[in-house]
């Protein structure tokens, strides 16, 4: 059987994986819009089955790196781009691992400290932290994160401050029902009951189970920056197979996360994070300012496609510039993908098509158009359902009005 021939005989709900949740290593620390593991993992399976010379993969959108860690399960060296510096450090600690027979060992020792009450710690601070944390949370808070700078491995420092992401989110005063930053109702806040030390000692010894063991002479190729310029810098014709999902839509409706992910980067030490560009954690909208869409002029001679130009003629004139601007951006990085992609070799794109002025962007038809006029053959699609996406059904506010978020994707598999 051939590729195609294998992914219709799967049936058509088949690659909606309904009753699949995320276990084991995905569990570590929750993260938006997570592509499903089992998915990802059996599409790479399938295409390795077709071609067994693949050796590498690569997700220049790596996210909480759920394709990556799917990838290396088929053995293929993973390479990862992301221009969030948490989404890197949580893709990070679940390629790299830990020693297990090691961390017992950390574990009761940081333990030990977070019980004792004559442990000195100093109070952390950062830009508006008593909007977000309580006073007394930002305390325990702070005496956590003294505690994990001690510890004198830097990929156990990582795996905490990992375990600790989800905590960091829990006991914010940030609203759980969307990915940006609003404040809950104050009651909601005072009624918060402190268990976050239990908490965190109970991540601490769960997590690591599922990691793979930590070897010292791993390379974890992961870069954290804009996907462009990153792919730019690496050779043409070197990457065996591309699997991504990249931010659908326009920027405005469309972010990385950035505001999500702003509070635990603040709790983070900067020395356990890989090196990033520290505009990118200038404020609190950084990481989303400086993503696909983002602000800056752009080359609309770049930018040619009849898909497009149809859909911009449908929409008011004052909408039109922000979903230019995003396909612009989209487009060059599509470029250095197909640049470095091998020939003969496959990309696997998972997208969606969001709305703005309430009509669908074609975000997948423009993708199929632009690929197909630089030499690249669509052989196959699938259409499935969101039946788990960790995304809000509404994602924003248009003149007091929310946007349906998508509740369906696409999967273009294309060939060079």
């Amino acid at each position: 059987m051939t590729l195609v021939e294998k992914i219709r005989a799967k049936g058509l709900n088949y690659w909606d994986f309904a009753n699949i949740t995320a276990s084991g290593i995905h569990k570590i620390s929750a993260y938006p819009a997570t592509m499903v593991p089992d998915m990802q993992y059996e599409l790479i399976r399938l295409i390795k089955s077709e071609d067994p010379s693949i050796k590498n993969i690569l997700d220049p959108f790596h996210g909480s790196g759920t394709t990556l860690v799917e990838g290396e399960k088929n053995n293929l060296y993973p390479i990862g781009i992301d221009i969030n510096p948490l989404a890197n450090l949580i893709t990070k600690v679940k390629l790299q691992g830990v020693n297990k027979k090691y961390i017992k060992t950390a574990n009761k020792r940081i333990k030990k400290l977070l019980l004792n009450n004559n442990f000195h710690f100093y109070k952390h601070d950062f830009y508006n932290i008593e909007k977000w944390y309580r006073k007394d949370f930002i305390l325990i808070f702070s005496k956590i994160r003294c505690a994990i700078q001690k510890e004198k491995y830097r990929y156990v420092r990582q795996y905490y401050w990992v375990c600790l992401i989800n905590i960091l989110k829990k006991y914010s005063n940030t609203r759980s029902s969307t990915f940006k930053l609003h404040i809950k109702e104050q009651s909601a806040i005072t009624a918060m009951k402190d268990n976050i030390i239990t908490d965190f000692l109970k991540s601490i010894n769960t997590y690591f189970e599922y990691l793979p063991e930590y070897d010292r002479n791993k390379t974890v190729n992961l870069q954290i920056g804009k996907s462009e310029k990153i792919l730019s810098e690496i050779e043409s014709d070197t990457v065996d197979l591309v699997i991504t999902s990249p931010p659908y839509g326009d920027n405005s409706t469309t972010v990385t996360y950035g505001q999500y992910s702003m509070l635990p980067i603040y709790w983070i030490d900067r020395k356990d994070m890989e090196n990033f560009d520290e505009k990118l954690i200038d404020n609190y909208s950084s990481i989303d300012s400086n993503s696909l869409g983002g602000s800056g002029k752009r080359n609309k001679q770049n930018c040619q496609s009849h898909c497009l130009a149809e859909y911009l003629e449908s929409i008011s004139q004052d909408k039109r510039k922000k979903v230019e601007n995003f396909i612009i951006d989209y487009l060059k990085v599509m470029a250095q993908i197909g640049r470095v992609l091998k020939k003969d070799k496959r990309i696997v794109l998972t997208l969606g098509d969001r709305r703005v002025d309430n009509k669908v962007v074609p975000l997948s038809s423009i993708t199929q158009e632009y690929f197909e006029n630089n030499g690249f053959e669509l052989e196959t699609s699938i259409t499935r359902n969101i039946p788990i996406k960790r995304m809000p059904r509404r994602v924003s506010k248009v003149k007091d009005n929310s946007v349906e978020s998508m509740n369906q994707e696409y999967v273009l598999i294309l060939r060079k």
